[in-house]
């Protein structure tokens, strides 16, 4: 027969026992209820917590506040800030329920090329209350310039040296200034076309109009990327200048309000050079490449401001760059003097076959092949910039004779594939040209003859 099996109680049991009925009165029953709503939500808040910081990362890519940028796709929010998007830390606070209530995401200040740093290059940063300041250029009218029937003559005859080395006058412009008598003469120079990396110059004098104006704290921050933008003709420091002297950030699509007021941010270089009489003019959009950035090419907010597909590319007349030059390294005009006089300088180019001739000095050159290489063996003092692409070259340039008997403004603008591919057409204009006003300049003038009574 089986039998039921016997358990033996220990004292510790016993003891367990008279413990839990010396509590078991109605007072505890009704705390524990309270204990444990406690706890569950304690785990509630811990849960929520952690999954609004695991979320922080990606929401911050898509805040038009706090700047965004359009980077590569990734599995996961480490893998997001590891393409070499340079997102400082510190710009990321936790997002537990404390700070969202006590403190604000700071704005993040826009990437920087990886070179910069590398080098430890200086971050500009505003003054307080200078965040949204936009600024007006000084100089709200154009400068009266004369026609000249004998500078038409040279602008012709480089028409004609054109056409007789094959290449398109349809999509070249040109425009002649003598910056000592004011006299001008141009061809399609009202014509509105694509800069090229001669917009640069545009977005330098921008630069020193808010550094004139306080809104920025310290000048020298930007002196690295000046050299790299201006000197080198770097597309990603001119990036970065774009990008703080409008507060804008290349971020990914944006909505059509945030569009909106992403939009009219950046256009305040636009603003800028239409109010002072550049009429039409444009040069809100970025240089490509910008491999820091991972945009080969224009997409997200760069795209849409493109406006495909009816594309609103920069647009700069022959006139418009000449006139620039004019008002910097001739007039010193520009903002003001003494930052007409830093421009000019970063403009400045060394003409000494020594400095340029070595192919790999610049991943651009901007001699060899442009306005500059021809007068490498003359006594000249010569200011440009240059751009070029595979569908266009062009350049804005000042010369002025070491006599100081010549000083003219040259700009000509090739938009076309066969500009773009000829290295030689740009130095045998600048050559022509050269030949001619010099000659101009040498002519005895003619004094008035007093008539006696």
């Amino acid at each position: 027969m089986h039998k039921s099996p016997q358990y033996k109680v220990s004292s510790q049991q016993i003891s367990a026992v008279s413990f839990i009925a010396r509590f078991n009165t109605p007072t505890v029953r009704m705390t524990i209820p309270f204990v444990l709503a406690g706890a569950l939500m304690i785990k509630y808040v811990t849960t929520q917590s952690a999954r609004t910081s695991a979320a922080q990362p990606l929401n911050s890519l898509n805040s038009d506040a706090s700047g965004s940028i359009l980077i590569a796709a990734k599995s996961s929010t480490q893998q997001l800030f590891s393409t070499g998007t340079n997102v400082p830390s510190s710009a990321l606070l936790p997002a537990t329920s404390s700070t969202q209530k006590t403190l604000k995401l700071r704005t993040i200040p826009p990437p920087r090329p990886n070179w910069a740093i590398a080098k430890g290059m200086p971050i500009p940063s505003r003054l307080s209350g200078k965040e949204n300041t936009q600024v007006a250029y000084n100089l709200d009218t154009p400068p009266d310039f004369k026609h000249s029937q004998e500078l038409q003559k040279i602008v012709n005859q480089v028409v004609s040296l054109a056409a007789a080395k094959g290449l398109p006058k349809k999509p070249l412009s040109i425009t002649l200034i003598d910056a000592k008598t004011g006299e001008t003469a141009g061809y399609q120079q009202d014509t509105p076309r694509y800069p090229a990396s001669v917009v640069k110059t545009f977005w330098m004098t921008v630069l020193y109009s808010q550094i004139e104006s306080g809104v920025w704290k310290k000048e020298k921050d930007f002196t690295p990327y000046l050299a790299k933008m201006i000197k080198e003709s770097d597309n990603e420091a001119a990036s970065y200048i774009v990008d703080q002297i409008t507060a804008t950030r290349s971020q990914s699509r944006l909505k059509s309000e945030k569009f909106k007021n992403w939009k009219d941010k950046r256009e305040q270089v636009n603003r800028f050079f239409r109010d002072a009489g550049y009429k039409r003019i444009n040069v809100s959009q970025k240089t490509f490449p910008l491999y820091y950035l991972n945009l080969p090419e224009p997409r997200g907010s760069e795209s849409q401001m493109l406006g495909k597909p009816n594309w609103n590319p920069n647009r700069v007349t022959s006139r418009q760059a000449a006139r620039l030059m004019y008002e910097i390294c001739y007039l010193k005009t520009a903002v003001s003097q003494e930052a007409s006089q830093k421009m000019c300088g970063w403009l400045e180019r060394d003409l000494n076959p020594k400095a340029w001739q070595d192919p790999d000095l610049y991943a651009f050159n901007p001699v060899r092949g442009f306005l500059g290489q021809s007068l490498s063996k003359t006594n000249v003092s010569f200011h440009s910039k240059a751009g070029w692409t595979s569908r266009s070259r062009a350049e804005m340039a000042m010369v002025s004779t070491g006599d100081e008997k010549t000083s003219y403004v040259l700009t000509v603008f090739g938009h076309s594939p066969a500009y773009s591919n000829s290295v030689d057409i740009f130095p045998q204009i600048s050559r022509l040209v050269y030949k001619r006003m010099t000659a101009r300049d040498a002519k005895p003038k003619l004094k008035p003859i007093a008539l006696s009574n």
